[in-house]
């Protein structure tokens, strides 16, 4: 009786133990693929935009290094959520446009996919919030030694955004 009981034992404390021995797999949530051209003024808004909407949505965005690629294509062709643009790319929605500064231009699945539901509206309540002169205000912050995403952290912090 008490071997019997041993070999169904055994087999589930091993069992046990190799599962609480594996790697953790987390268990993450989408992601929003953001085309940022290598400019630094891009740069700096993919800093604020991707820090927002975490915050704001707990989705988290990724850069992905359009390389003088068109913004609208990569829109078009689904490889980018997300994409920053000095005009609106034809057939997309600008989803924040601050004068002055590159406007951010949706694809379909931010607009369309349940899992983004919240994006837009958090997109649209950040372009209500900014001025021109909070991005001058956080470029300054940058030629000043501050990372993109510190300054964008600070300003945001100070103006109770987060």
């Amino acid at each position: 009786m008490a071997v019997r009981a041993l070999t169904r034992l055994i087999p589930a404390v091993l069992l046990l133990a190799f599962a609480a021995a594996a790697p953790a797999q987390g268990c993450f949530g989408p992601k929003l693929y953001i085309g940022v051209a290598a400019e630094a003024r891009q740069e700096m808004l993919f800093a604020l935009v991707s820090l927002y909407v975490a915050e704001k949505t707990g989705v988290q965005s990724e850069r992905v290094d359009l390389r003088g690629g068109d913004p609208g294509q990569a829109l078009h062709g689904e490889q980018v959520d997300l994409a920053f643009a000095v005009a609106p790319p034809a057939g997309t929605e600008v989803v924040l446009a601050v004068a002055g500064y590159p406007l951010l231009a949706s694809g379909s699945r931010p607009l369309t996919d349940l899992q983004f539901t919240t994006v837009v509206p958090a997109l649209r309540k950040l372009a209500g919030l900014l001025t021109p002169r909070d991005l001058a205000e956080l470029e300054a912050r940058i030629r000043d030694g501050a990372t993109p995403l510190a300054a964008a952290r600070g300003l945001c912090q100070e103006r109770r955004w987060l």
